[in-house]
């Protein structure tokens, strides 16, 4: 019996604090506490209305792998760079960057009419053989010459062109140049001339092999003695009144 009094003693002075906490919070809230309280009760109640409407539930577990695996903060920071971008982007920077994507659409169309990629196979077979570097040093030496170019010797080369127009043109009013390469592209000309270089070229060898003459009369006499000189002044002693008479 004193236990049922004691525990109901107890319950009695629970009941009279919680009474006494409940009038103290009554008392201690205001008019604009409550109504802080209710506003923020009904965005609550407003919040998880729209996340049970939006199916969020459904997605905790994808969120709960991204948490699990640090993906969650690569998003963050990817999402903290993209803002700082966003935030370090001006007017002017984003102006060249739409420039720069106009530029770049335009050479892309113009390389597509152009058929350009039909030539991609070339250009494949000129880097793998090494012919794309030597055009390259061939056009650098063809710069480097361009460059070495002055105005003197510009002119030089003008001047000496001019000189060979005129002697070409001089050439050409003369009457006698076209009977001088009609007889050298006679036949037996050309035939007299391949034989007189040639024994001109063989003499040329042996004279470089010949002793020395002796000098004397002696010499005179054993030169005069040999058949192929006597044939050779024959020849001389004809040439030579072929000229004298005019005759060809």
């Amino acid at each position: 019996m004193n236990q049922t009094q004691t525990a109901a003693a107890q319950a009695a002075d629970a009941a009279g604090e919680i009474d006494r906490l409940v009038e103290s919070a009554r008392d201690a809230l205001t008019d604009d506490m409550v109504g802080r309280l209710a506003a923020t009760l009904g965005e609550a109640m407003d919040l998880l209305d729209r996340i049970n409407r939006s199916g969020l539930d459904r997605a905790l577990p994808a969120i709960t792998r991204l948490v699990e695996n640090g993906d969650l903060d690569r998003i963050v920071h990817l999402a903290r760079v993209a803002g700082a971008a966003d935030d370090a982007m001006n007017e002017e920077m984003v102006g060249r960057v739409a420039g720069t994507l106009g530029e770049g659409l335009d050479l892309l169309d113009k390389v597509t009419r152009s058929r350009l990629a039909d030539a991609l196979p070339a250009v494949t077979r000129l880097v793998e053989s090494g012919d794309l570097d030597r055009l390259t040093h061939l056009a650098r030496l063809i710069g480097a010459a361009e460059d070495a170019v002055n105005d003197e010797m510009i002119a030089r080369v003008a001047g000496v062109a001019a000189d060979a127009m005129c002697l070409l043109e001089k050439l050409t009013r003369n009457d006698a140049l076209g009977q001088i390469l009609a007889f050298f592209l006679r036949p037996e000309v050309q035939n007299v001339l391949i034989r007189f270089g040639e024994a001109l070229l063989a003499a040329s060898k042996e004279y470089e092999t010949m002793p020395p003459p002796k000098g004397g009369l002696g010499g005179w006499w054993q030169l005069l003695r040999e058949p192929g000189n006597q044939q050779a002044m024959q020849f001389l002693g004809a040439f030579g009144r072929q000229l004298q008479s005019g005759k060809h």
